[in-house]
């Protein structure tokens, strides 16, 4: 089931992977303020792998996150979902999940995204129950950004376990949908 919330917000902070147990992760944070700048809230794909993730990344806004269910810890609505969930803005909508190449999708997303089994349309309606205008994923520790179906799909990368470290930020403009990928020094 997807849960869904009603968001305010206009510029979102995109991290995925961040593997919070593995790194010096209060190093990782500062490094993550600096890329995002100021941002109204958070999107997190998942593997962030110990609650202190979600809990320090809050105290820069406000949370939206799902798990990866093999490592994450355990759902805490509404800040942390099994996923998928819809953050709708205005009347923008933007899928939140863990991985696109498991079940029900199967696409490649490693290094450019194909979608060999469902199309992009079907694997909307199979994870969110319909079109969104943005699909933020992670999952591959790898950034991408795609436009298909006419909805853009983004892969923040992962800030700590990448030979290219990176995040991103998503804003919201009158309908209209930007995303940077920010390289994390």
């Amino acid at each position: 089931m997807t849960v869904r919330h009603r968001l305010t917000a206009r510029r979102f902070g995109l991290v995925s992977d961040t593997h919070d147990d593995r790194v010096d992760w209060p190093l990782a944070v500062e490094k993550i303020r600096a890329a995002f700048g100021p941002v109204d809230a958070i999107i997190h794909c998942g593997d962030l792998c110990t609650p202190r993730a979600i809990e320090t990344l809050g105290a820069l806004a406000p949370v939206w996150a799902v798990r990866n269910p093999a490592t994450d810890p355990p759902p805490a609505s509404p800040m942390l979902v099994d996923g998928p969930r819809v953050l709708e803005v205005g009347a923008s909508g933007i899928g939140v999940v863990f991985s696109l190449s498991t079940e029900p999708v199967r696409a490649e997303t490693d290094p450019v995204l194909r979608f060999s089994g469902l199309g992009p349309d079907a694997a909307l309606q199979a994870l969110f129950g319909g079109k969104v205008d943005v699909c933020v994923f992670g999952g591959t520790h790898s950034p991408i950004v795609a436009q298909a179906g006419g909805t853009l799909f983004v892969n923040p990368g992962s800030p700590t376990l990448a030979k290219s470290r990176s995040v991103g930020v998503l804003t919201l403009e009158d309908g209209l949908a930007s995303v940077e990928i920010v390289a994390i020094a």
